[in-house]
């Protein structure tokens, strides 16, 4: 016998784009029954909380007023727990829809305070498929290749590559950067922000 509560009707369930939490009455669920809502996470507290009131509306329970989140999307790798602060739920949303995943493994990976979240934007400095090509990059922004290959003669030119790989790794083991793998390859971020 399943003892889950079931919900009140089995509307399917819709693909979000956007950070999202399932927020449910604990009066409801507590007596067997699923009333709850999804609602967008990146419509601000406010808005946010004007929904979890309008869904604690349709309960059948006398006065419910707790509520607790029950599931989520759109947050990349960062959890949320049933009883978060809507304040920073929204912030969270707020970044990611603005940022993107980079946004919400930042914040899970560095565990800073919702206050300290600006520092996102002088801490990331791009998503590559590998830390390899991140040092590539900068040799190819800075010139350095050209750099070195202006100095050699022709003959030495074709054997004589900066090595990328090794650059990238001397960078992540001395504490310049760190990385956090993505779906398409890594998050890499300034340490020293």
């Amino acid at each position: 016998m399943n003892h889950e509560p079931q919900p009140e009707s089995s509307p399917e369930r819709e693909k979000r784009t956007s950070p999202s939490i399932y927020v449910a009455s604990l009066a409801d669920y507590n007596n067997g029954r699923l009333v709850g809502a999804w609602i967008d996470a990146t419509i601000g507290a406010d808005a946010i909380y004007e929904q979890i009131q309008a869904m604690l509306s349709r309960s059948r329970e006398p006065a419910p007023e707790e509520w607790a989140i029950h599931d989520y999307e759109g947050f990349g790798s960062k959890q949320l727990g049933e009883f978060e602060r809507i304040e920073e739920v929204a912030a969270l949303a707020e970044g990611i829809a603005k940022y993107g995943p980079a946004f919400a493994a930042w914040v899970d990976y560095s565990g800073l305070e919702a206050e300290d979240w600006h520092y996102f934007e002088a801490a990331y400095l791009g998503e590559y498929p590998t830390l390899t090509a991140y040092a590539e990059q900068i040799i190819d922004d800075m010139g350095w290749q050209q750099q070195v290959d202006a100095l050699l003669p022709e003959s030495l030119k074709p054997y004589t590559r900066i090595d990328a790989e090794a650059m990238a790794e001397d960078m992540r083991l001395g504490g310049e950067i760190y990385v956090l793998e993505s779906d398409s390859g890594v998050y890499v971020f300034n340490s020293r922000i």
